[in-house]
C-alpha cells in the first residue's frame, strides 16, 4: 500500500463517454471495469492492470481470505464471464483505484454512454494519457448495490480494504504553520498527540512491510487504546464547542473568530491528529481480527460491526472538522473585506489577516484531500441582472461572495430604498432559491444580510411606475408585505428597463400552494350550498364582529 502525497499518481481521472444510449457491440465492450464502492474509491477488474498508474492492492489478509474476496467480487459483479466473451485471460479484482476529486465533481453532471447497465468511459493517468477504455458503475448505482449485497460477509473485508487504503495518508503535509500553533496552544497535550501519531504510523509501516497485522504489530497499538480514545474525545469536544459558537448570527460568529482564531486552528489540527491516530488503530484492529481464520465464522459479525462503526464515526468526525474550517476560512476572508481591523490576535502578537487566511486555507485543503473532496470556495459573484444608477461597487460583490446564503449564484442585485418614515438605502438580491433585503450599511460595514426569504414563500409582486419618480415594488410573502422604492434614476431609460425586469424575475417565482387555495359556492354557482352557514377555514384571517 504505497503512501500517498498531494497529486499522487494513485489518483486517476475517469472521463465519461458523453454519448448516452448509444449501442455498443459485445466485441467492443471494455475488458477493464471499475466499481465504485465508496465515493472516490473503486475496485478495478481487469485481465491485467492498465499501464500508467498504480493500483492499491488488497493486502494485510491471508492468501485464503484474499482469494475468497476476489472470487466473490468477480462473481458478484458479473465481470467473471467476460473471459468467455473473448477476453484473453481471467478478469480478476486487481485492487483499488482512487479517483481524483475533480473527476468525482465532473461525473455528477456527466451523461455517459451506457451498455448493459454500465457507464462507459476512459481511464486517464495523472500525466493526462488515456490508459484504457473502461466500463464503470458509480457508488449510487444499482450495480454497486447489487455487488455489495451479493458479497454477504465478505463485504466487511472489502470495506476493510477501503480503510486500509486510507490510513497511511499523511495529515501534516502543507500545514506546518498550524502545527506550530497547535504546539503553542496545547503544549500540555502536544507530546501525547505526537506520540500517538508516531506510534500508529509506525504500526502501519510495519504492517505494510509484513503484509499482515500480527500480534507483535498490534500489541503496541492495543496498549495505547485508552489514550487514543481520550485524545479523540477531548479534541472533538473542543471542535464541537467552536461549531456551536459559530451557529449564530453574523456579528457573533465574526466576534468568536476574531477572539479565538488561534484556538480554532489549534483545536482543528489537534482533532485531525487525534482522529487519524484513532482511525488507524481501529483499522489495524479490524485487520488483526480478520487474520484469525480459526475463528472466522464467529468473527464475521464482530468484523462487520467494527468496520461499519469505524466508518460511521470517522466520517462524522471529518465532516465536523471540515465544516468548522469552512466557516473559519469564510469568516477570515469576510473580515479581510470589511473596513475594520486587518489583523487578528495570536500568541504574543497580532497576525496579519492574510497570513491567517493562508493558514486556514492550508488546513482546509488538507482535510478536503483526506476526504477525497475538492477544496471549493464560492465563485466570485457576477450577477447577470443589476439595477444600479452606475456599476455595482466591487467591494459589495466581494463581501456578498462570503455571505450569500447557501453558496448560491447571485442572479440579480438592486439599489433600493426601504419604505420607512426615514428612508434607508438597501440592497435587494435574488438567488435561485431566495431573495434577500438588507440595509447597505449592514452589508458594507458589518458583513451581514439582515433578512432572507425563500422564493417559495413569495405570493405576489406588484410593480408600479410613477411620473417623474422612480418606480415602486411591492413584494408580498406568506408573512410580510414589503414595499421598496427606487430613486429617480430608475424612472426612465435603462434604469426603468432593469427594474422592470427585476420585478418580472421575482414575479416568475410567485406561487399559491394548494394548501392555501380556497373555494366558495358563491363563486362556483352552487346556490344550494351557498345558503348554508360556512365555517371559516383555519389560517385565514376573519375580523370579529
Amino acid at each position: 500500500m504505497p503512501a500517498e502525497s498531494e497529486g499522487s499518481a494513485n489518483e486517476v481521472s475517469l472521463l465519461a463517454d458523453d454519448v448516452p444510449d448509444a449501442a455498443v457491440s459485445p466485441g467492443d465492450e471494455p475488458t477493464v471495469s471499475l466499481v465504485e464502492i465508496e465515493p472516490g474509491l473503486a475496485v478495478l477488474f481487469a485481465d491485467q492492470s492498465p499501464v500508467g498508474f498504480d493500483v492499491i492492492p488488497f493486502e494485510m489478509m491471508s492468501p485464503h481470505a484474499s482469494k475468497g474476496l476476489t472470487d466473490k467480487l468477480a462473481v458478484a459483479s458479473g465481470v467473471g464471464n467476460l473471459a468467455a466473451q473473448g477476453a484473453q485471460s481471467a478478469i480478476n479484482a486487481r485492487g483499488l483505484v482512487r479517483l481524483a476529486p475533480e473527476t468525482l465533481r465532473a461525473l455528477k453532471t456527466a451523461r455517459p454512454m451506457t451498455s448493459a447497465g454500465w457507464n462507459l468511459g476512459s481511464l486517464v493517468t495523472g500525466k493526462g494519457k488515456i490508459a484504457a477504455s473502461v466500463r464503470w458503475a458509480p457508488v449510487t448505482g444499482a450495480q454497486t448495490a447489487s455487488i455489495l449485497s451479493a458479497l454477504g460477509p465478505a463485504a466487511a473485508l472489502l470495506a476493510l480494504q477501503v480503510h486500509l487504503a486510507s490510513i497511511s495518508r499523511r495529515i501534516d503535509e502543507n500545514v506546518e504553520l498550524t502545527r506550530d500553533v497547535l504546539r503553542a496552544v496545547h503544549e500540555d497535550q502536544w507530546a501525547t498527540l505526537l506520540g500517538l501519531h508516531e506510534t500508529t504510523m509506525r504500526a502501519v509501516r510495519e504492517a505494510q512491510a509484513a503484509g499482515t497485522v500480527n500480534d507483535h504489530i498490534y500489541s503496541a497499538i492495543a496498549t495505547r487504546d485508552p489514550d487514543l480514545r481520550k485524545q479523540r474525545l477531548l479534541f472533538r469536544s473542543f471542535v464541537s464547542g467552536h461549531i456551536k459558537a459559530l451557529d449564530t448570527d453574523g456579528p457573533s460568529r465574526r466576534a468568536h473568530v476574531q477572539k479565538n482564531v488561534e484556538q480554532i486552528l489549534a483545536d482543528a489540527h489537534g482533532m485531525l491528529m487525534a482522529e487519524w491516530s484513532w482511525y488507524r488503530s481501529q483499522v489495524l484492529r479490524a485487520s488483526h481480527i480478520s487474520r484469525d481464520e480459526a475463528n472466522a465464522v464467529e468473527n464475521e459479525r464482530l468484523l462487520a460491526e467494527l468496520v461499519a462503526d469505524t466508518h460511521r464515526e470517522h466520517t462524522r468526525a471529518m465532516d465536523e472538522v471540515a465544516g468548522l474550517l469552512t466557516d473559519l476560512e469564510r469568516q477570515c476572508r469576510l473580515i479581510a473585506e470589511l473596513p475594520a481591523e486587518r489583523s487578528l490576535p495570536f500568541t504574543a502578537k497580532r497576525q496579519n489577516i492574510r497570513d491567517t487566511i493562508a493558514m486556514a486555507e492550508a488546513l482546509a485543503e488538507r482535510v478536503a484531500s483526506l476526504r477525497n473532496h475538492v477544496h471549493a470556495q464560492p465563485a466570485p459573484l457576477d450577477p447577470p441582472l443589476t439595477a444600479f444608477p452606475e456599476a455595482v461597487p466591487d467591494e459589495v460583490l466581494r463581501i456578498l461572495r462570503w455571505i450569500v446564503p447557501g453558496d448560491q449564484p447571485l442572479l440579480a442585485i438592486a439599489d433600493v430604498n426601504l419604505d420607512r418614515l426615514v428612508g434607508d438605502d438597501a440592497y435587494l438580491g435574488v438567488t435561485p432559491e431566495q431573495f434577500f433585503i438588507s440595509a447597505q450599511s449592514a452589508v458594507r460595514k458589518q458583513g451581514i444580510i439582515e433578512r432572507e426569504f425563500p422564493l417559495a414563500d413569495l405570493r405576489y409582486v406588484r410593480f408600479r411606475e410613477r411620473d417623474k419618480r422612480g418606480p415602486v415594488l411591492d413584494v408580498i410573502t406568506t408573512e410580510e408585505n414589503i414595499r421598496l422604492t427606487f430613486d429617480d434614476w430608475a424612472g426612465k431609460g435603462q434604469g426603468l428597463d432593469d427594474t422592470r425586469r427585476l420585478a418580472n424575475l421575482l414575479a416568475a417565482a410567485m406561487n399559491l400552494p394548494e394548501a392555501e387555495r380556497r373555494t366558495d359556492p358563491l363563486l362556483t354557482g352552487n346556490l344550494r350550498d351557498a345558503t348554508r352557514p360556512s365555517v371559516p377555514p383555519k389560517n385565514v384571517g376573519v375580523l370579529p364582529r
